[in-house]
C-alpha cells in the first residue's frame, strides 16, 4: 500500500492530528491523494510523510544538530525564548491575542517584532525559520486569524536538550 501511495505522490501529502474518543490517545493521519495512512504517534507520521515525499527532508522534520540548536537558542533574546517556551508548552497552535497577553505585548506589531528577531537569528545562522515555528492563518468573516506553533523537529530538539531552563526565561539584569 505504501509503495502504491508513493507512486501517486506529488509532494502534497499532509499530516492531520486526530483525538481519539477518550481524547487522551492521539492518532496521526498522513493524507496523500486519496490514500489515508493512520499512524500511532507523531514520529511515525513524520517518517511516513518523509517517505511519501521521496526522501526530501521537510524543514519541519529535519533534525537539529546539537551545535546548531545550542548556537540558535544562545543567540535569541529573552523575549524570543519566552515566546518559543509558550509554543513548546501548547499542544495546539496559539492565537496572536493569547501570545500578546502572555508576553505582555501591546499588539500584533510588537509580536511581529519578536517573531522577526527569531527569523533574523535563524537566517544569520543559515537555518530555515520553518525549522522553528509555523504560522497558521484561517479566515473568519473575511478577517485573518493567525496562530503560531513550533514544528516537530524543534520541539524534539528542545526536549532532548531540556530547553529552556528557568534561567533562559528570566529578564536579563540591566547594567548600571
Amino acid at each position: 500500500m505504501l509503495a502504491q501511495a508513493k507512486k501517486d505522490v506529488d509532494n502534497t501529502s499532509s499530516v492531520l492530528l486526530l483525538l481519539g474518543k477518550n481524547k487522551k490517545q492521539m492518532a496521526y493521519d498522513v493524507i496523500c491523494g486519496d490514500v489515508i495512512i493512520r499512524c500511532g504517534n507523531a514520529k511515525e507520521a513524520a517518517l511516513v510523510a518523509k517517505e511519501l515525499n521521496a526522501g526530501k527532508a521537510s524543514p519541519q522534520t529535519m533534525p537539529w544538530r546539537l551545535h546548531e540548536f545550542t548556537e540558535f537558542v544562545n543567540r535569541i533574546q529573552w523575549q524570543q525564548r519566552r515566546l518559543l517556551n509558550i509554543l513548546l508548552h501548547s499542544v495546539t497552535p496559539v492565537p496572536v491575542r493569547e501570545l500578546c497577553l502572555k508576553l505582555h505585548l501591546s499588539g500584533n506589531q510588537a509580536l511581529a517584532g519578536v517573531l522577526s528577531g527569531i527569523t533574523k537569528v535563524a537566517q544569520t545562522l543559515d537555518i530555515d525559520p520553518g525549522r522553528i515555528y509555523k504560522q497558521d492563518t484561517t479566515y473568519s468573516k473575511g478577517r485573518p486569524e493567525r496562530k503560531y506553533r513550533v514544528v516537530y523537529a524543534f520541539r524534539q530538539a528542545a526536549k532532548e536538550n531540556s530547553w529552556p531552563s528557568q534561567e533562559d526565561l528570566e529578564i536579563p539584569a540591566e547594567d548600571d
